[in-house]
């Protein structure tokens, strides 16, 4: 009989089991739900200055989100007045309809008639209010220890797409927790700009053969342009990120903001297109910055694409169009969180929500050198504009800190391409604490060291006593003061941050510390003490900070839940103090790198690009930029430029990269690797402008050679399109080279002496064996029966067993028998098997070993596999298994995306020079670009340029449209258009107009 008294418990289970499954299943992720204590998040603190650059200011919480269209969130600014300023006023063109988007169901802004003046001429300013219209959050409990994106970040990311119906949480403004006095703030440089000399070229007039020929070209690249801004506008990728225009679908790598779209703004306008431009424009409206569908921003992404492409429309259009700029301000003033650290470093990878945003955090010990040195032009430009000190601050700081480490890098002049920016230098200290304080690495973006309110120093921490090694000092106000807000908004800061592991989406405990005790959950309540930590279900977020992972608890401080009605007046008052041992210092190499990589190409180019750049964009007001360039180019110059050896001798250039070890003084300090890639084509270009505006005449000369360098590496390959990423050949002086083949096929064949020993070696084995069978053959009579015909056993007695099996012997009988037969032979029989049953299995025994000694005397030939093969054979096999063209010795990748850097620095040499020569590369670069890369929607990645019919990736980066396309129609355009004597373009192409 069933007794259910006994299997209640397992029923009550099961049903709370069934239950949690439902509830958890329902919820997309751990940032969407609504934990048990947290009813949503609390708002606070009080309205702030903008004059002190700070970020926070108070803002008003609705009902629910409404679409940025009918009201903009910006920060109001000495030129900006609050009065409210729908987007209907933000246009200044006939209104037009929106192509139709299924990612979106927002109404787009209407677009007014008049054109309004540019806010730079001293008219009348655009007027925008201040009241947020997004700062609803559910109950977030965003860890990002659970985000794909940790330490580093990924610049291209692209989550899981959100549930539908489910709340967005947006941004809110937080008060900073390391202001910088209005008396400190860096002002944007003024007064007359110095005359810097001409960067183009003195064209003469064309004729007009020239000019129906250029006209040709020109149409040819606009159509280019047209087919793929068609595949874009199409409803499956309007507004998303990215178009795929081989299957015609789309993704969203970089926030889901319509990258493409604001990527290509500004060549819309250079082309022409000026329907499609308005198109553009009014979409832009319907972009809402303060969400997301990632839960980092990448910052450098974000930056030059996103900020540099509204700010590059502002300008080409005149400011015309308001809502350009208004977008600008709103995407700045969310990117403006990053800076607030101790020494205003950014965080690279900014996690946006509220949840972490509201806490004090430091940047990381591993930043890539190009992702911080690379904001400098937009920042200021958009301070230029809108006359805000407090974005050029947050650059100018960032660029003092490079002045300062530039000549203490283990290669002077350079810098590498990772550096620790989080200002805390950590003492000596023993394996294990280490080992808890560093985490999992040294790329954290968690505050390890005390955090002073409003002090950039810390206390020293004895590690003789544990118990002794954490303490709380009092606030400042030697209170605890608490914050009062609703619900729904933004968690004021806690005092103590703790970072912790969660690799696998649990928290992981860690030894408790003596003398420490656990922190307790967040009390349910609407007043949040400071001095409190919150820790939610998810575990304490890995970038927290107040200080290092020392476990999970902090000394004698647990989670108050006492309510008060204080509220901080100021950041200073937000959070109590921890005495964590950190010496302050700038920026530095990342901890345990005593050997690093240095290099102008990938994730350090534009860092390098942008000193220039900025000079000219400060009218050379600040004399840093040119002094770092110098120290750099001399640099590059004396230890990463070489001439690679090709068989046609050609007088070229390429910029490799060098290892640098700890000790100085060794000769084999700096290790060069002649290394080539498509990004370092952008050197030409730079050290061109370099050359003419800084005197520099010996520079024009490298950089013609750089530039006929990626020329070469094109004409090199199947497709005419250069490889992504290749090795190459240095030889040993620039000024002569003769081809050597000899030395080309040893660097094809980098094993060849290991080779050579294992066949040497292989030989003398085999020699042995052959030695070995040949005496046993002379004495021994081989047996010719396998088994003896006249042998009958019952079929349930075991068969005799042999010794070892010889090399060619197979083992047990059905391994040689068909399936049939042996299941035959092995079925159970009680009686004696007949004699003639017996006769006819050693029949078929014999047939199966004729058939196999057949097989082995064969005379057929088959093909013989060399694992050895001689030199030139093998050199042979490699170039034409891997097409690799002569002067390459290894591609590490054979990709093509698209790239823009080498036609950038052919049309930059074009405008320096007035030289046809390089109009006619271009066009023999464009057309091979054109033949492998065109498909139905519009122009695709190719995986093997050394391939005949080379695969499409399916992918079509914004850069295409914004920076390739761009470059190639300037190259057919009149110099005046976009003159590099009026412009300066950044990174991804986008120009910004230069002060007179």
């Amino acid at each position: 009989m069933l007794r259910f008294r006994r299997y209640r418990v397992f029923l009550v289970f099961a049903v709370f089991s069934i239950a949690a499954l439902y509830h958890f299943t329902s919820v997309r992720d751990w940032e969407d739900a609504k934990v048990a204590s947290v009813e949503g998040l609390k708002k606070y603190g009080p309205q702030r200055s903008t004059s002190t650059g700070q970020v926070g200011v108070l803002v008003t919480p609705l009902a629910k989100p409404e679409r940025a269209s009918k009201l903009v969130h910006v920060e109001e600014t000495s030129l900006l007045s609050t009065t409210v300023l729908p987007t209907s006023a933000l246009l200044a063109s006939p209104t037009l309809q929106s192509p139709t988007s299924k990612s979106t169901s927002l109404s787009p802004p209407q677009i007014s008639a008049a054109p309004v003046n540019s806010v730079e001429t001293g008219n009348t300013p655009p007027t925008i209010q201040t009241t947020s219209t997004v700062v609803s959050e559910p109950g977030s409990t965003h860890d990002p220890n659970n985000d794909q994106l940790m330490q580093e970040g990924q610049g291209r990311h692209e989550p899981a797409p959100p549930l539908k119906n489910t709340p967005a949480i947006h941004w809110a403004r937080q008060p900073e927790h390391f202001p910088i006095p209005s008396e400190s703030v860096i002002p944007i440089p003024t007064g007359r700009p110095l005359t810097i000399p001409k960067i183009q070229h003195v064209f003469s007039a064309e004729s007009s053969t020239a000019r129906i020929e250029r006209e040709k070209k020109l149409a040819t690249v606009k159509k280019a342009f047209q087919h793929s801004w068609a595949g874009y506008k199409r409803p499956e990728s309007w507004l998303q990120d990215e178009l795929l225009p081989v299957s015609g679908k789309s993704r969203n790598p970089f926030c889901g903001w319509a990258a493409t779209l604001v990527d290509a703004l500004d060549t819309l306008w250079i082309m022409g297109m000026e329907e499609e431009f308005q198109q553009a424009a009014l979409a832009i409206g319907e972009i809402d910055f303060t969400t997301s569908i990632r839960s980092d921003i990448p910052l450098f992404e974000t930056t030059i694409r996103y900020l540099g492409g509204l700010i590059a429309a502002h300008d080409l259009s005149g400011g015309k169009y308001k809502i350009l700029l208004v977008k600008a301000i709103e995407l700045a003033d969310v990117l403006m969180g990053a800076f607030d650290t101790p020494n205003h470093m950014p965080i690279t990878y900014y996690f946006w929500k509220p949840t972490f945003a509201s806490q004090p955090h430091r940047a990381s010990t591993r930043v890539v050198l190009a992702d911080m040195g690379s904001l400098s032009v937009e920042f200021t430009r958009l301070a230029q504009i809108t006359k805000e000190a407090k974005y050029y601050d947050a650059v100018a700081r960032i660029t003092n800190e490079f002045e300062m480490w530039q000549n203490n890098t283990k290669l002077p002049g350079l810098w590498p391409q990772f550096v620790d920016a989080s200002g805390c230098k950590k003492p000596d200290q023993s394996p294990a604490l280490h080992e808890q304080i560093i985490d999992s690495g040294p790329n954290q973006n968690v505050m390890p060291n005390a955090v002073l309110a409003g002090s950039q120093h810390a206390a020293n921490l004895s590690l003789a006593d544990p118990s002794k090694s954490l303490s709380i000092i009092e606030s400042f106000a030697n209170t605890t003061p608490t914050l009062s807000a609703t619900k729904g908004a933004a968690v004021a800061t806690p005092s103590l941050s703790v970072g912790s592991e969660s690799g696998d989406n649990k928290v992981k405990s860690a030894n408790t510390v003596a003398g420490i005790s656990k922190i307790t959950k967040v009390p349910a309540a609407e007043e949040i003490p400071l001095g409190s930590d919150i820790k939610d279900s998810s575990g304490l977020r890995k970038r927290q900070l107040a200080m290092d992972k020392l476990g999970d608890t902090v000394s004698g401080v647990e989670a108050s839940e006492q309510q008060s009605e204080s509220s901080p007046n100021t950041a200073q008052d937000s959070f109590s103090i921890i005495k964590v041992d950190c010496e302050p210092q700038g920026l530095a190499s990342p901890p345990g790198s005593w050997r690093e990589d240095f290099t102008i190409g990938a994730m350090a180019d534009s860092m390098y690009e942008y000193l220039p750049k900025q000079y000219m964009l400060l009218g050379g007001l600040v004399t840093q930029y040119k002094t770092m360039y110098g120290l750099a180019s001399d640099a590059m110059t004396k230890h990463l430029l070489f001439r690679p050896m090709v068989p046609g001798e050609e007088n070229i250039l390429v910029l490799g990269r060098a290892l640098a070890t700890e000790n100085p003084d060794l000769p084999a300090n700096i290790q060069i690797n002649p290394q080539q890639q498509h990004l370092l084509c952008f050197a030409g270009g730079m050290y061109a402008v370099g050359a003419k505006i800084f005197d520099r005449e010996a520079d024009l000369d490298i950089a013609a050679k750089l530039t006929d360098g990626c020329v070469w590496a094109y004409d090199a390959t199947t497709t005419g399109i250069m490889a992504e990423e290749f090795q190459m050949m240095a030889c040993e002086s620039r000024n002569q080279c003769t081809w050597n083949q000899t030395r080309w096929y040893e660097e094809l064949d980098p094993y060849r002496s290991l080779r050579e020993q294992n066949r040497l070696a292989l030989e003398a084995q085999l020699a042995i064996v052959a030695d070995q069978e040949a005496k046993t053959s002379s004495t021994t009579e081989p047996s010719t029966t396998l088994i003896p015909s006249t042998e009958v056993r019952r079929a349930d007695e075991t068969a005799p067993t042999s010794g070892p099996l010889a090399k060619r012997q197979l083992g047990a009988i059905e391994n040689i028998l068909p399936t049939s037969v042996a299941k035959v032979s092995s079925k159970p029989n009680n009686d004696l098997l007949s004699t003639k049953a017996a006769t006819q299995d050693a029949e078929n025994l014999g047939a199966q070993a004729k058939k196999l000694e057949a097989e082995e005397t064969s005379t057929v030939p088959s093909p013989v596999y060399d694992p050895y093969p001689a030199h030139e054979d093998y050199v042979q096999s490699r170039i034409n298994s891997e097409k690799i063209p002569g002067g390459i010795t290894e591609f590490s990748s054979k990709k093509y995306i698209l790239r823009p850097e080498a036609i950038e620095s052919v049309f930059i040499m074009y405008r320096v020079t007035g030289d046809e020569i390089w109009r006619e590369k271009g066009w023999r670069m464009f057309n091979a670009v054109q033949n492998y890369t065109r498909v139905e929607f519009g122009y695709s990645a190719i995986g093997d340029v050394t391939s005949d019919s080379p695969y499409h990736t399916d992918e079509m980066e914004s850069f295409w449209l914004a920076e390739t396309l761009k470059y190639y129609y300037l190259l057919f355009s009149t110099p005046d258009t976009i003159s590099l004597d009026d412009y300066i373009l950044n990174t991804e192409a986008h120009p910004f107009r230069r002060p007179k």
